[in-house]
C-alpha cells in the first residue's frame, strides 16, 4: 500500500472527502491528471476528519496498477484488434485491406476510449477502489 499525506479540502455525502495532495514523483511523471502542484482526491474518510486537517491516506497498489493499464493498454488493445477485424474484413469482402485496417484501428480505439470511460465512472462510484484515510497529521 502506498501512503500519502493532504488536506482535507471539503466533506462530501456517504463518509467521503476532498483530499488536495501535492505531487509525488509517480504523479509528474506520469502526467495524466492535469493541473500543476497540487491534484484533488476522493478519499473514504475512517477517521471522521474535518475540513482543514491534515490526513494520511493510504491507496491500494492494486488499483493503481489496474487502472494505468485500463487507462494506457486498453485503448492500444483495442485498436489492434479493430485493425486485424478490418483486415479480415476487407479480405473475406474483397475492400482495400490498408484501409479496412486504418477505419477498424481508430473505430476500435475510440470505442476504448469509450470504454475507458465507462469503467472510470463505474470505479468512482465503488467505496472499495478509493483510497481510505488511515491516520490524522
Amino acid at each position: 500500500m502506498k501512503t500519502e499525506v493532504g488536506t482535507i479540502t471539503a466533506i462530501k455525502d456517504n463518509n467521503l472527502v476532498e483530499v488536495k495532495v501535492g505531487r509525488h514523483s509517480d504523479c509528474m511523471s506520469c502526467g495524466a491528471c492535469p493541473g500543476a502542484e497540487n491534484i484533488t482526491i476522493t478519499a473514504v474518510n475512517t477517521l471522521h476528519a474535518t475540513v482543514g486537517q491534515k490526513v494520511e491516506f493510504e491507496v491500494r497498489d492494486a488499483n493503481i496498477v489496474i487502472g494505468a493499464f485500463i487507462c494506457f493498454i486498453m485503448p492500444l488493445l483495442a485498436a489492434l484488434v479493430g485493425a486485424l477485424a478490418g483486415r479480415f474484413a476487407a479480405l473475406s469482402w474483397g475492400y482495400d485491406i490498408t484501409q479496412a485496417e486504418i477505419i477498424g484501428g481508430i473505430a476500435a480505439f475510440a470505442l476504448g476510449l469509450v470504454g475507458v470511460k465507462l469503467f472510470d465512472r463505474s470505479l468512482s462510484k465503488a467505496e472499495h477502489t478509493k483510497p481510505k484515510i488511515i491516520a490524522l497529521v
